[in-house]
């Protein structure tokens, strides 16, 4: 009889790790597509923010499989939050989890919401995978490799192919959220050489970056860490770099119980734009 892996995700190797981020993101997203289907009801959160029966069905699914393949291992997931039921991290690992960023999108009838699960380690997000199951494509990072693919009515995960983020070009491309239009952002863009801006919504924006066809994702309103954990190991295991406004790469965890983080802006490659970089 074989060893079996071992339960704590520092020593299970990074393939093994992205493989089970993956099928529970892809179980995840077949359980939203099918509440989408159904019809999912819509209630709201003390924030007043929109949740449906698929951003809970969905985490649900993805708190069975990390607690099954890694006992003790504490999770923190935005329902859960809601619920007041997040654990303490004091362990230097822990998993990150947005079961369905982007449900404002997803109640509209748009595509652009995603699945989202992360490992920290020592204040860093280094794996991540993030699944876009109304548009077919699954992104990963870990280590130095980040890889795209296609997944199939069957959830099998095809073409799979290694992405880089790509060198600033003459005219740069920025990424801004779909549904909030923010005042800060446009004064920061403001402060960038000619570029072009493409609104889109969701950790779809960590994606598109990651893979080369975006350059910078400025969002200075704060979010909360599970948001934002899973594109971002991503975006830096493809060769990105994301900062906060003094130009520190962003830590996760940090003397912050409700999982708060704050502005920040994400970079294909490190920038030397310190103006831009420093706009508070």
């Amino acid at each position: 009889m074989g060893l079996s892996a071992p339960a704590d995700p520092d020593h299970r190797p990074l393939p093994d790790l992205i493989d089970t981020f993956e099928r529970a993101a892809i179980a995840a997203g077949q359980a939203i597509m099918a509440a989408r289907a159904a019809g999912a009801s819509v209630s709201f959160k003390s924030d007043m923010t929109p949740v449906t029966q698929a951003d809970k069905a969905a985490e649900a699914i993805i708190l069975a499989r990390l607690t099954e393949q890694f006992p003790g291992v504490p999770v923190v997931a935005e329902e859960m939050a809601e619920d007041g039921k997040c654990p303490t991290c004091t362990e230097a690992s822990y998993f990150l989890v947005d079961a369905l960023d982007g449900t404002g999108d997803f109640i509209a009838g748009r595509n652009e919401f995603t699945v989202n699960v992360a490992l920290i380690r020592d204040l860093k997000p280094v794996a991540g995978v993030v699944y876009a199951p109304a548009l077919g494509r699954i992104w990963s990072g870990a280590g130095l490799k980040a890889h795209s693919g296609a997944v199939d009515e069957l959830g099998e995960i095809r073409d799979r192919r290694e992405i880089r983020t790509r060198a600033l070009p003459k005219t740069p491309v920025a990424l801004v959220s779909l549904s909030h239009r923010e005042p800060e952002t446009e004064a920061w863009l403001d402060l960038l050489p000619p570029h072009k801006t493409t609104h889109i919504g969701s950790s779809l924006k960590f994606c598109l970056v990651a893979e080369g066809k975006a350059d910078v994702y400025p969002r200075l309103v704060c979010l909360h860490q599970w948001d934002i954990a899973a594109g971002d190991a991503v975006l830096r295991a493809a060769g990105g770099v994301t900062l906060d406004l003094d130009g520190v790469p962003l830590e996760y965890g940090v003397d912050n119980a409700d999982f708060g983080c704050g502005r920040f802006v994400c970079w294909g490659r490190h920038p030397d734009l310190p103006k831009a970089r420093r706009r508070g």
